[in-house]
């Protein structure tokens, strides 16, 4: 009885705090991570896996990641505005999940980023745990495809591999790892740059996310052995809302800040990709 009590009462404080979404934590997320994957695949057997070329060696990645939209649409839409207004080499945008929040839809993330590929420039999306809570992998799917899968940049002088993994249940599960160490042993040696990018982040310094979507610690040790292997340059992630860069194992780690609207340091990134990878943080 006094065990049913401790779980009451802590289930009462996680529903009535913002900053935890206690709801969607119990509802059922749908699809394991196994035959998320396996759906992805099918999907990128149907529309293979996209090239982008770039007149110029040097170019830009705006990423931007927990928009949790849920009725107000300002910091999306002033990051698309800013991204359209860039007049330098910035061929497509990269969004690390949480796109809305709560059981909304995603019409209205769609309708605010869609003049991004009416510019005619892309948009790769990876799902976060807030995108499967009541499960809505499907809708998920319907709306953006697959969310593992890899893309490559073209330069005049050079290619670059972009991996997507997808991380919203807090672990990548056997098959989608075993994928992952597949695309880096065959591709990753032909490449100047390799970036992955997923949801959940590795590395911490608070326990803003604690409760919900973390990876095993086993798991955050294999994937950077792995990273490091096979020289992975950088990792892109958000979820936990704060930006910060950590170098291990030879490999950067990049938090994104959260474009969410209630966040008093909403932010996005810019990466500079060339020779060198340099990453700029911009605040709204």
């Amino acid at each position: 009885m006094k065990r049913f009590l401790c779980i009451f009462v802590v289930s009462l404080c996680l529903a009535s705090c913002e900053k935890y979404y206690f709801a969607g934590m119990v509802a059922p997320a749908g699809e394991n991570v196994d035959e998320r994957f396996r759906q992805s695949m099918e999907f990128n057997e149907l529309h293979g896996y996209q090239t982008i070329r770039t007149i110029s060696d040097l170019y830009a990645v705006h990423v931007f990641t927990d928009s949790h939209l849920a009725g107000e649409t300002g910091n999306l839409d002033r990051f698309v505005n800013d991204y359209l207004g860039n007049n330098g080499v910035s061929p497509f945008v990269i969004c690390l999940g949480d796109l809305v929040d709560g059981d909304k839809p995603f019409t209205e993330f769609i309708t605010h980023t869609a003049p991004i590929e009416d510019a005619g420039r892309k948009l790769f999306i990876t799902a976060g745990n807030h995108d499967l809570y009541w499960g809505r992998w499907k809708e998920y799917c319907n709306s953006f495809g697959s969310s593992t899968y890899w893309f490559e940049v073209v330069t005049p002088n050079a290619k670059d591999l972009y991996i997507s993994v997808e991380s919203g249940g807090g672990t990548l599960g056997v098959r989608q790892r075993e994928w992952l160490e597949e695309i880096l042993k065959a591709k990753s040696s032909g490449y100047r740059n390799v970036i992955v990018f997923t949801h959940t982040h590795f590395f911490m310094k608070d326990t803003s996310q604690g409760h919900t979507s973390n990876y095993p610690l086993e798991e955050t040790y294999d994937l950077a052995d792995l990273f490091s292997r096979y020289g992975v340059d950088l990792v892109l992630t958000g979820h936990d809302h704060y930006r910060e860069q950590t170098v291990f194992k030879g490999v950067e780690y990049v938090t994104v800040d959260a474009l969410e609207e209630k966040t008093d340091h909403a932010g996005y990134a810019v990466v500079n990709v060339g020779r060198d990878i340099d990453v700029e943080f911009v605040r709204l």
